[in-house]
């Protein structure tokens, strides 16, 4: 895994993960969020109030937290003491454990 934070000092971390085959951008607060891949599917991450979670989209594109629950889609959640101002580094280390929960793969 490769983590690169933005060249011109804003809050952006990106990440080449190709042991998951997943790339994804962290980045804000209220919320913190991720955007990116994984297996060829949309990713997002959110943080926000005390919570966070976790989608890959499904194989239509649709995400499980947008109301498509019973698809072939992975959607995960945990709480986190004020979230929305979460360490990026913090985010990072909760999408990776969702990659390996999701992929299998255990790098």
């Amino acid at each position: 895994m490769e983590v690169q934070a933005s060249p011109d000092g804003l809050e952006l971390v990106t990440v080449a993960a190709p042991e998951f085959d997943a790339s994804f951008e962290v980045y804000g607060n209220c919320p913190v969020q991720g955007f990116g891949t994984v297996l060829g599917r949309d990713l997002y991450f959110r943080a926000r109030h005390d919570r966070w979670s976790f989608d890959v989209a499904d194989h239509a594109g649709n995400l499980p937290s947008d109301g498509y629950q019973n698809s072939d889609g992975f959607y995960r959640e945990g709480e986190y003491s004020n979230a929305g101002w979460m360490p990026l580094s913090d985010a990072v280390e909760i999408i990776v454990r969702c990659l390996r929960e999701y992929t299998g793969v255990r790098a």
